[in-house]
């Protein structure tokens, strides 16, 4: 493993570490400084200022670069509580998350046929897959791998027994249809480009979309849910799950269609309301940069 794999490992076990021992509101303060810092380093700043410049050309530099901080200090704030999740505040997620919608879910996973969450990289979305168990959902999460195996390492293994992790990849589709058969909640992140989805309109701008959803929905018809959560003040959460109704009278490639344009259009709308709280830091659309006034 190469020594920076090494460094960027050990750096992040120390700040982990730091984020559990401090009082709650004294870390995610300093989870908020961190992100703060990191945007002063220049770490993606093109990519975010780009991203805003397109879903808000209506926002003058200043005020781009204004959201694009307070969208740094919210990401510092979410890996602070997601370091915490598995330690201090492990039994205490009740007193942070408000969830509305579970029972829906709940009644969903009665017909046995499991079901399908989708959401994005809003507010501290790490924290919410934790929230899930305080509905007595235990879900199993779609992920992608770090280029940096230690890192990897360290990050999957925080939600120890509360999750089950299925890797992105050829045989995803297959293992993800197993876990719905056994009835369980499969949580998929949709707001990243996928050069093998399906061509969607997000926030305005045609992106390549995740498939998985649409395709499963198509073919095995099981229940649909979007994942939303977001800061309603301090260190309180409120986290949404909305059943997405399955039209009828369509073709598969149709309702794989109409399922992908939903979910992005609902993931959009949310984060429109709470620019602040999003992770501007992917590049969604793989289209020639703006040249963004610095």
């Amino acid at each position: 493993m190469k020594f920076r794999h090494w460094m960027e490992y050990g750096f992040s076990l120390a700040f982990f570490w730091i984020f559990r021992l401090l009082p709650r509101p004294v870390a995610l303060e300093s989870g908020a400084v961190l992100g703060q810092f990191a945007w002063w380093l220049g770490i993606r700043k093109k990519q975010v200022l780009t991203n805003l410049a397109s879903v808000f050309p209506e926002l003058s530099v200043s005020e781009r670069k204004n959201l694009a901080v307070r969208s740094a200090r919210n990401f510092g704030r979410t890996v602070a509580e997601y370091a915490r999740a598995s330690g201090s505040d492990k039994n205490k997620l009740n007193k942070f998350v408000e969830v509305v919608g579970g029972e829906a879910l709940k009644s969903a996973l009665q017909e046995k046929r499991g079901a399908l969450i989708v959401t994005g990289h809003l507010g501290s979305w790490a924290l919410y897959m934790g929230a899930l168990r305080l509905i007595g959902v235990s879900p199993v999460l779609l992920v992608g791998r770090h280029h940096n195996p230690k890192f990897d390492q360290l990050i999957l293994n925080i939600p120890g027994k509360d999750a089950q992790l299925i890797s992105k990849g050829p045989t995803a589709p297959r293992h993800v249809l197993k876990c719905l058969k056994e009835n369980k909640a499969v949580v998929m992140v949709a707001d990243q480009h996928s050069s093998m989805g399906l061509q969607s309109s997000f926030l305005g701008h045609p992106a390549m979309t995740l498939a998985l959803p649409g395709a499963i929905i198509a073919k095995h018809q099981v229940p649909l849910f979007l994942l939303n959560g977001y800061r309603v003040r301090g260190g309180q959460h409120l986290m949404t799950l909305k059943k997405i109704e399955i039209p009828e009278g369509l073709s598969r490639d149709e309702l794989r269609q109409k399922v992908t344009d939903q979910c992005n259009l609902e993931i959009g709308d949310t984060i429109l309301s709470h620019p602040d709280q999003y992770f501007w830091y992917h590049r969604r659309w793989r289209v020639k940069p703006n040249k963004i006034e610095r």
